[in-house]
């Protein structure tokens, strides 16, 4: 069985820690059988199974996915020698990738299906997460577009930020915090202030990578 530890390796890209320890934990997977994870995606969801289930169009794939798509699209022999390890991918199938920067970190960047180019988003793995949480307390109207009242969207963003916020440095733990402590003082519906979210987000490192060019899925041979 593919494991992403071996596809790290394969790829060249150390896998960040945060990463690990989640794929480790089994935060990363929808079960032995994605039915019953179908047949119960409320409960899942709100109970934050799989991580990150208050972001908008995001979806885990297992390190065989991840292999696929790193050998038939996001490889150096079609990406002009750029190393990508995918991780997951939007319901259209654009792919969420650790990709080297050239500052020499491991930036996460949103490489799109049938994009000419694409860009270094996040300034690494714990920004990405972060910046995930942060928009989802202050926006969760996709949760209730999917069926959840305001209440449940507030509980699921807050069970989210409740597992993953120690796997984060400090600093952004803090700001979670304070984030939560919001959410828990607002009326309905419950989601912190734009103000609070920008003040949280200024945290982010900011990203000076220029675009890189993308060989779209379709022109690697694959339909």
């Amino acid at each position: 069985m593919a494991t992403y530890a071996e596809l790290a390796e394969d790829c060249g890209i150390a896998l960040p820690a945060m990463l690990r320890q989640l794929i480790e934990a089994g935060h990363t997977s929808y079960g032995d059988d994605i039915r019953a994870w179908q047949a119960d995606w409320k409960g899942r969801t709100l109970a934050a199974q799989p991580v990150l289930s208050c972001m908008d169009d995001l979806e885990w794939i297992d390190a065989a996915q991840a292999r696929e798509t790193a050998e038939e699209w996001l490889n150096p022999g079609y990406q002009h020698g750029r190393r990508f390890l995918p991780f997951a991918e939007s319901g259209a199938g654009d792919a969420y990738c650790l990709t080297p920067t050239a500052s020499g970190g491991l930036g996460v960047a949103l490489v799109g299906h049938d994009s000419d180019d694409s860009r270094v988003e996040w300034a690494s793995f714990d920004a990405f997460v972060y910046d995930a949480l942060v928009r989802s307390a202050s926006d969760p109207s996709h949760l209730i577009e999917d069926g959840l009242t305001p209440a449940e969207a507030a509980a699921c963003v807050k069970a989210n930020v409740q597992i993953l916020k120690g796997y984060l440095p400090q600093a952004m733990q803090a700001e979670l915090d304070r984030l939560l402590d919001e959410i828990e003082t607002q009326a309905s519906p419950a989601r912190v202030g734009q103000d609070a979210a920008n003040a949280a987000l200024a945290l982010l490192p900011a990203v000076e990578e220029a675009p890189f060019a993308v060989v779209p899925r379709w022109e690697c041979g694959e339909a």
